[in-house]
């Protein structure tokens, strides 16, 4: 262990105990883990001690297997240290402690699960039963999300059984800054109707009236529910987890000693989990009286989304009940002096955190580039990307790896039609399914039919293509009963034109979502697709559907089964098409061009491996939002849309909600080696965006310059 630094040996070397190890980006935190353990090891005075190293994605523990099984420092404890997720970790418990353990996956499964299995309780539950009947599409999904989601928040249905113990885990969790995060399940049962309206469920007082509701509409059905699918053995993802930690409480609780012991328990990106992670991860180090090191950088706390809170990390003697010791890693070996200077002094502006002196490992190498590019909109920002790029791989004899790091996923599509127009293959470490989601291919039908409107058309044709475009300008679809009306009628008029075609469905006056009443549906939605047809290139058509065409437009409930409607990219796509003027035909290709690249392309999860197809992780382009690109490193880091509104977003408007903003960008900066560009593309007519408060946290001047380095 010769080639440690001082903080990393102050680490490996400290004295056994519980230990809370800050490791700050690039620092070597996967050689100091492994190091910690050799030590204990060869320091031990009794029995060679095994080790636990629990992970939270299948790349880090195949990068931990990786440097045990080739370093030949460590190879004394090979024999004795498990590496693995906790979800495998979980799912082996399950496995090994239930006969015929049924793990449900597919979507389609999960409806027959709520629909079919769970019918027997949802039954005798009033609330809940009438959400089912009423919504059969989307309810028993969305009512299996919220089961998982009280068992994600850490609720144990054997613990939590009786109404006093639900409201105490209730305040635990508002404590610990996840009350937002109940607040949004509560919502979404009251969008289901299993929980009324007529019920305030974010009173300002001490009033329980809301959480009484709550117990009786839908958490005793919850832990009926739980009961019904442990005893059938039938679980679902989160599971994996929450049956794991009832198996280990119910044995700690028995004093019940297990096959394998562990004697110390590391715990890696400690600062993303969420309350049943610690529910677990406490009953696996109580059980086995073993030591644990708490692992993780709370400045990286990212995954808030999904459930994860950085108060863990940042006060775990509370959560544990028991002392730990503190030790930071110091030195940042990824990156260069005034990357690493610069992103101290952005993210010393969050208040929840540690304060660290971190540092370049080098502060003699070479500076890092830093630029910032105003750009005249998504158009002109796509070429500039695109020019870097070029310039990058021309400048080298070697691959140059090059990330284009976005906020939100609906950033990166006009990006991922670009490069696929030049032919020029990308990684794309998203789940980026946007493009092959039923509403894109939608959507590019709706062009096909903009293309074919100028000339005469058969009337079949003319007919069908107006009842698609009329099913788009409303948020859901025409009936039936109602799009077989308007046919009739629109095969009676005289149509030999889309403008014939239009003042037809004008001039209907049949049931149309509703009485349509003088017709006034009818000649809403002609006006819509009059201004759709009349729209004179590919922006304006874009545009048209993105103001009017209300099917098209975000809309939480349907991203359920469609992601498309978590972001829809209509805006971006629009800016991105001014190229084309009135081409579409070259649009749609270029847009099906990067499909062909996409469809080669594995979409990657928190489980997910690197590994999987290493040509295609080797590619000098990745495209990926700055959630995605945690834990790993480029030459270049390209940040896109550097202005307010996206960095931070424009939903977060609370301290807490900023903060956490701050961290997503100060993990984007952090990925790079040698050079950060960021676009500034301007507004919509002309105006010049405001620039991301952190960039100027940063203490850059709106060219790129730092002034610390002027």
């Amino acid at each position: 262990m010769t080639n440690l630094d001082a903080s990393q040996r102050a680490f490996c070397e400290a004295p056994v105990g519980n230990i809370r190890l800050l490791a700050p980006a690039g620092c070597g935190k996967t050689l100091c883990l492994l190091y910690r353990c050799a030590h204990l090891a060869s320091s031990a005075d009794t029995a060679r001690p095994r080790f636990l190293i629990v992970t939270f994605t299948r790349a880090a523990t195949e990068e931990l297997k990786t440097r045990l099984s080739t370093d030949d420092t460590l190879s004394h404890i090979r024999d004795t240290t498990e590496i693995t997720t906790l979800n495998a970790w979980g799912w082996r418990r399950v496995r090994d402690t239930t006969i015929g353990a049924n793990l449900i996956t597919k979507q389609q499964d999960k409806q027959s699960l709520v629909l079919n299995h769970l019918q027997p309780i949802w039954e005798d539950c009033p609330s809940v039963k009438g959400a089912i009947v009423k919504n059969k599409r989307f309810a028993p999904r969305k009512i299996l999300d919220a089961i998982d989601s009280l068992k994600s928040l850490g609720f144990d249905h054997l613990r939590h059984a009786d109404f006093d113990s639900f409201c105490l885990h209730i305040a635990r969790l508002r404590d610990q800054q996840l009350g937002w995060r109940l607040d949004g399940l509560l919502d979404e049962l009251t969008r289901l109707a299993v929980l009324s309206p007529d019920v305030d469920h974010h009173p300002t007082s001490e009033d329980h009236t809301h959480l009484e509701h709550l117990y009786e509409a839908f958490y005793t059905f919850w832990i009926k529910a739980c009961e019904h699918l442990q005893r059938s053995a039938t679980f679902t993802l989160e599971d994996q987890k929450y049956i794991a930690y009832l198996d280990e409480q119910h044995k700690l609780n028995g004093n019940l000693s297990g096959a394998a012991s562990f004697d110390h328990i590391f715990v890696d990106e400690f600062q993303d989990i969420n309350p049943l992670d610690l529910n677990l991860i406490r009953s696996i180090v109580a059980r086995r009286k073993a030591t644990v090191t708490l692992v993780g950088d709370d400045d990286q706390a990212i995954y808030e989304w999904r459930g994860a809170t950085p108060e863990y990390i940042l006060n775990p003697d509370r959560y544990f009940d028991t002392k730990f010791e503190t030790y930071i890693l110091h030195n940042n070996y990824r990156s260069p002096a005034n990357i690493v200077d610069l992103s101290q002094r952005l993210i010393a502006h969050n208040t929840r955190r540690v304060p660290k002196n971190v540092q370049a490992a080098d502060p003699g190498s070479n500076m890092a580039d830093l630029n910032i590019y105003r750009t005249k909109g998504i158009a002109d920002a796509v070429t500039k990307a695109h020019e870097l790029f070029v310039q990058t791989q021309e400048m080298s004899s070697t691959p140059i790896r090059v990330a284009i790091l976005s906020r939100t996923r609906s950033q990166l599509i006009p990006y991922q039609v670009y490069f696929a127009s030049q032919d020029i293959s990308f990684c794309a470490a998203e789940d980026l399914q946007v493009l092959f989601s039923k509403a894109f291919k939608e959507l590019l039908e709706l062009l096909a039919i903009k293309t074919r409107t100028g000339g005469r058309q058969l009337k079949r044709q003319l007919v069908d293509d107006i009842l698609i475009l009329a099913s788009k300008v409303k948020r859901y679809p025409v009936s039936r009963q109602d799009s077989r009306s308007l046919k009739r009628h629109l095969v009676q008029a005289e149509i030999e034109s889309m403008d014939d075609a239009i003042e037809a469905l004008a001039t209907y006056r049949g049931t149309l979502k509703g009485p349509n009443k003088e017709g006034r549906m009818s000649q809403e939605m002609a006006i819509a697709v009059q201004a759709f047809v009349d729209s004179r290139s590919v922006t304006d058509s874009l545009l048209t559907l993105s103001e009017s065409f209300s099917g098209l437009q975000t809309d939480f409930r349907k991203a359920e089964d469609d992601i498309f409607f978590t972001d829809p990219p209509l805006y971006q796509l629009a800016e991105y098409a001014e190229r084309y003027g009135s081409d579409y035909i070259q649009f749609m290709q270029d847009i099906e061009n990067a499909r062909e690249q996409l469809a080669h392309i594995p979409p990657l999860d928190e489980d997910s491996s690197l590994e999987g197809d290493a040509a295609l992780f080797r590619r000098p382009l990745h495209l990926m939002t700055a959630l995605r690109a945690k834990g790993q490193e480029f030459d270049m880091v390209v940040l896109l849309g550097v202005k307010d509104g996206i960095w931070p977003h424009k939903n977060a408007t609370t301290l807490e909600q900023r903060e956490a903003e701050r961290r997503v960008f100060y993990v984007a900066f952090t990925r790079a080696k040698k050079r950060v560009v960021m676009l500034l593309d301007r507004e919509v007519g002309d105006q010049e965006s405001a620039l991301s408060p952190y960039v100027e946290e940063l203490g850059l001047s709106p060219d790129g310059s730092p002034d610390v380095y002027s």
